[in-house]
């Protein structure tokens, strides 16, 4: 396929539906590492002058940073900002500034040619080295890199203002620099060759509200500025220069879209409550505390899951007790009558904070992670579980263990809060003695123990997307054997279902917090398995409740027992397809 595509007509990439919705607009195009570098040696009468221009671009690119943080900081809050320390650290690294001015003044080269080989170098190693575990350095210094170079060619750092009038962004990819800068009036969504459902873009997507397709691999060579296409959210496609037939499709779409979030939001206050009487708790995912304002405007009674790890990787050093607790007890005060979810560290597998000195594995989603990490650094646990208690004593706070694999691991962490009461009692700290205790059940040892591991605890939430991905034995981030990670699985389907029986058993509730929470086929077969609480990306709130208050949870019950039947993921999907498209016309499914 050429890359002329004036004379082109319209055809179709498929990604991953990273962010909900549909968008209709031109492209404007970021080139992200496309930075044009003049090789030419410079003359020597000229490299004093490349030297001033190497040194003023550093000092302009660390005040642009500092602007960027501040910026940050009032939009989004303090530690959010912090996420660009290392870029600071890395503009003032001594051996970055001594190897560029050296290539300069020994080796005639210019300054952006000196600079970008000095940083290209040090990318080289890391992707040597392990793409998967320095993704996120590699993902810092490509946007030094190109932010100095940018200064350095006198060109305008904030390219993002080159946008006028609305555009769908489509990139190879997005660094964190880059969506901070974002004017949430003008983008209408985004399509990157690279990430997925848990990439930086996605998220940022979904705290925008605007539709996002990731894992496109080639759109950004397959497209220029100014052409039109569509990015369907839904699907997790994206539609190049579409013709009118396929416009006006989804322009209908798009209205059917706004209609049904109109109808939607009228429930927003209502009980999340079936036919029929059966009342189930909605919460919300959180992965940053400014996404508080997005699950309170959606209709979340509460937080059923807020992921702490971005604290751990949003700053170079360990978050103190100090720093955690007045992040906690931020989004607690917002939901001071409904329950609050904090997560402990989940850190490992794809997150490696700068702070924690987590060694490459082969297989690191089998790895040192999550409570496993904690359990062994029990100076790094201790001062989450302080900060944790604390943050409790304004309100319904709950403290969840991520991937346990073991009775004797629960054990071990209930020991570790227990010192860390007794220190606060001893320094007359107020907490709520008796905060309640649950983990997360992903690991399919946890599944098959769910009753002994019940009788330990106050609750347990199950997180689907490691679990299934662990059992059906598919790497969730693989695209080549995607087709084979389905949460509707018969296996994985009976595995809930036990889990719920032996929560219930044993007297304890049973919620969800992975992404099969949050789809719509498989909300009717979770209600009818008996599940108690769903915690869901704040968008998803509104047409989960829908479904949820539409039904007789007696009705669930039939529907669940009949999928039970089934032999393969495929026949259920067809069957809650039905399902749902015979009662829920008016949403979009």
């Amino acid at each position: 396929m050429t890359t002329n595509h004036k004379n082109q007509g319209s055809f179709v990439l498929k990604g991953i539906a990273a962010s909900p919705g549909i968008a209709i607009s031109k492209v404007f195009l970021l080139r992200g590492e496309a930075v044009k570098i003049d090789t030419t040696q410079v003359e020597s009468s000229e490299l004093e002058a490349e030297v001033q221009k190497f040194n003023n671009a550093i000092q302009k690119a660390k005040n642009e940073l500092r602007a960027l943080q501040n910026r940050v900081a009032q939009r989004i809050g303090q530690e959010s900002a912090k996420i660009f320390d290392v870029h600071q650290l890395l503009l003032e690294d001594s051996i970055i500034i001594e190897e560029t001015l050296d290539a300069i003044k020994k080796e005639n080269k210019s300054a952006g040619h000196a600079f970008y080989d000095t940083m290209q170098k040090y990318q080289n190693t890391l992707d040597e080295s392990s793409v998967e575990y320095f993704q996120g350095r590699i993902s810092d210094l490509k946007d030094v890199k190109r932010r100095v170079i940018r200064h350095i060619q006198g060109d305008r750092t904030d390219y993002l203002s080159k946008l006028e009038g609305s555009a769908v962004i489509v990139a190879r990819d997005l660094t964190p620099s880059d969506t901070v800068m974002l004017d949430k009036r003008k983008v209408l969504g985004f399509a990157t060759d690279l990430g997925g459902r848990f990439s930086h873009v996605a998220i940022m997507a979904r705290s925008m509200e605007v539709p996002a397709v990731a894992g496109l691999r080639r759109l950004s060579s397959l497209v220029q500025e100014g052409d039109r296409l569509i990015i369907d959210g839904n699907a997790g496609k994206v539609i190049i220069h579409p013709d009118e037939k396929t416009l006006t499709q989804y322009r209908r779409l798009q209205e059917k879209y706004y209609e049904v979030e109109q109808r939607l939001s009228i429930i927003r206050d209502l009980p999340c409550i079936t036919l029929d009487g059966k009342e189930i708790e909605l919460s919300a995912n959180l992965e940053f505390s400014d996404e508080v304002e997005s699950a309170k405007s959606h209709g979340a009674n509460g937080i059923g899951l807020y992921r702490s790890d971005y604290i751990y990787l949003a700053k170079k050093d360990l978050p103190t007790e100090e720093e955690q607790f007045e992040e906690y007890s931020k989004i607690v005060k917002e939901f001071p009558n409904d329950p609050v979810i904090i997560r402990t560290m989940d850190l490992g597998g794809d997150k490696h904070p700068q702070s924690i000195l987590i060694p490459p594995e082969e297989n690191p989603f089998l790895g040192w992670r999550a409570v496993r990490i904690s359990l062994e650094r029990e100076d790094i646990f201790n001062v989450q579980l302080r900060a944790i208690l604390r943050a409790s004593v304004f309100g319904n706070v709950k403290i969840l263990i991520p991937m346990i694999s073991s009775l004797q691991e629960i054990l071990e962490c209930k020991t570790a809060l227990e010192k860390a009461k007794s220190e606060l009692r001893e320094e007359d700290i107020p907490f709520n003695p008796d905060i309640d205790v649950g983990v997360m059940i992903e690991v399919p040892s946890a599944a098959l123990l769910a009753d002994k591991i019940a009788r330990e605890v106050d609750f347990l939430s199950i997180g689907t997307n490691d679990l299934v991905q662990y059992l059906l034995a598919v790497d969730r981030g693989n695209e080549r054997i995607a087709y084979l990670y389905k949460h509707l699985h018969p296996a994985v389907l009976r595995m809930i279902k036990d889990i719920i029986i032996a929560g219930h058993q044993q007297g304890v509730w049973v919620g969800m917090c992975g992404e099969m929470a949050s789809d719509p086929l498989a909300t009717l077969i979770l209600v009818g398995l008996d599940l108690d609480e769903f915690s869901v990306s704040p968008f998803y709130l509104p047409e989960i409740k829908k479904i949820i208050r539409s039904v007789d949870h007696s009705e669930a019950e039939r529907i669940a027992e009949r999928v039970l039947e089934f032999e393969t993921a495929c026949e259920v999907e067809k069957f809650m397809t039905r399902i749902m498209r015979k009662n829920f016309k008016d949403l979009i499914i």
